[in-house]
C-alpha cells in the first residue's frame, strides 16, 4: 500500500476539509473555529501541516502539524515547532504512513527555518517520534493542590468499605488544616483578577520586558502571544489573575479555566521564586472562596521547579505524556544538551492546544 506526503495548503479548501475530518474521526473533541485560530492566526506564523495521501485512491488518510512557537535560551530567541494534531485513519495505521508523515514534517520544519521540534505525544505515538530520533527532556508531571477534601475522602472510604459517616467531620478537619497551613506561610503581594484586555496589556508589557532577559529556557510570552493564545481562544473561557507587589507592579500571573469545580492552570510566569509561591498560595484562597475543590497544573519540568511547586502546596504525580526534542541537524545547537541544564518548565497551555 503506497502513500505520498504533501505539504498542506491553507488556501486549499479540500486540504482544510480533510484535516477537519481527520480531527473529527481520530482525535478528541475539536471545537469550531480551531483551525482558523490555531493554524492561521498564530502571531509566530502559520502552522506547518503535512498530509498522507493514499496513492491508489487519492484519499487523504493522515495529517501531522508543527505549530510555530518562539523560545528563549540564554537570552537568544529561537523558533520551535510544537508537534500537534497527529491523526491517521484507523484502517491505515499499520501500513506505515505515521513514520513517513513525521519525517516529512521534520524536513518541512527545517526547510521553513525552525530550530528544533518539541513533541508531547501520548503513549500510542511516543514510539513513532523516538524512531525519528526525538530524545526525552525534563519530567512530565501533574500537580494537584487540594482545596476541599470531601469528595476525595468519600471515595476513599467507599473503596475501603469504611464508615461513611466519618466523611463529613474528617473532611472538615482536613480542610481546616489546609487553610491553616496556607495562612501560616508568608505570602507577600496582592492577587487580583484582570477584568479587561486593555488592563492586562498595560501591566504585561512591562513585566515581559523584565521576564524576557532572565537567563533561562522559556517560551516567549509577549502580549500578542498571550492575547492570542488565551484571550482569543475560541473554545475556552480563560481567566487571568495577577500578583502585584507593594509598588503595584505586576510580578507574577496565571491563566486558568474552571471545569466542574476544578481550576486548571494552563500558564503562569513569575519574576522571582518568592513570587511564584505567593501567587499560588494566594490564588488557592481565591479558589476556596469560589467553592473550588482543587487546583491542577500540568507541567514539563527540569531542575528545581518540582521542588518549587511542592513547596507551594502542590502534590506531584507522573504523567503518561513525555516531552521529546528533535534538533535541526543544520544547526550547531544541541537541544538535548541545552535543555538538560538549568531550571525551566513548559505549561499545559503551551502544549495541549
Amino acid at each position: 500500500m503506497g502513500f505520498k506526503i504533501v505539504l498542506a495548503d491553507s488556501s486549499n479548501p479540500d486540504h482544510i476539509h480533510a484535516i477537519r475530518r481527520l480531527w473529527d474521526d481520530n482525535l478528541r473533541f475539536i471545537a469550531e473555529g480551531r483551525y482558523e485560530w490555531l493554524y492561521q492566526q498564530n502571531p509566530a506564523g502559520e502552522t506547518i501541516t503535512c498530509l498522507a495521501v493514499h496513492e491508489e485512491t487519492g484519499r487523504i488518510v493522515g495529517a501531522a502539524s508543527a505549530m510555530r512557537r518562539h523560545f528563549y535560551v540564554d537570552r537568544k530567541r529561537y523558533t520551535a515547532g510544537i508537534a500537534i494534531d497527529f491523526a491517521i485513519d484507523a484502517d491505515y495505521r499499520v501500513f506505515g504512513p505515521a513514520l513517513l508523515l513525521q519525517r516529512a514534517l521534520a524536513d518541512q520544519a527545517w526547510a521553513h527555518g525552525l530550530d528544533f521540534m518539541l513533541g508531547f505525544p501520548n503513549l500510542s505515538s511516543q514510539g513513532v517520534l523516538k524512531r525519528m530520533g526525538y530524545e526525552q527532556v525534563g519530567k512530565s508531571l501533574r500537580f494537584t493542590q487540594p482545596v476541599r477534601t470531601y469528595d476525595k475522602l468519600a471515595s476513599m472510604l467507599r473503596t475501603r468499605h469504611l464508615f461513611p459517616w466519618l466523611t463529613r467531620p474528617a473532611a472538615a478537619v482536613l480542610d481546616s488544616g489546609l487553610l491553616l497551613r496556607n495562612l501560616l506561610v508568608a505570602s507577600p503581594g496582592t492577587v487580583r483578577e484582570f477584568s479587561t484586555v486593555d488592563e492586562w496589556d498595560a501591566y504585561w508589557q512591562e513585566m515581559w520586558k523584565k521576564n524576557s532577559i532572565l537567563n533561562k529556557f522559556q517560551g516567549m510570552h509577549a502580549a500578542d502571544y498571550v492575547r492570542w493564545r488565551y484571550l482569543c481562544c475560541p473554545y475556552r473561557d480563560y481567566r487571568v489573575f495577577g500578583l502585584f507587589d507593594g509598588n503595584q507592579d505586576l510580578v507574577a500571573y496565571l491563566v486558568c479555566v474552571v471545569e466542574d469545580d476544578m481550576v486548571l492552570i494552563d500558564d503562569f510566569r513569575y519574576l522571582e521564586r518568592k513570587w511564584m509561591s505567593s501567587l499560588f498560595r494566594q490564588f488557592w484562597r481565591v479558589v476556596r472562596s469560589m467553592g473550588g475543590k482543587a487546583v491542577v497544573a500540568g507541567l514539563v519540568v527540569h531542575g528545581s521547579i518540582n521542588d518549587l511547586m511542592t513547596g507551594s502546596g502542590f502534590l506531584p504525580r507522573p504523567s503518561e505524556r513525555h516531552a521529546l526534542v528533535l534538533s535541526n541537524p543544520g544547526l550547531a545547537m544541541d537541544w538535548k544538551e541545552a535543555l538538560d541544564r538549568g531550571d525551566w518548565y513548559i505549561t499545559d497551555g503551551e502544549i495541549d492546544l
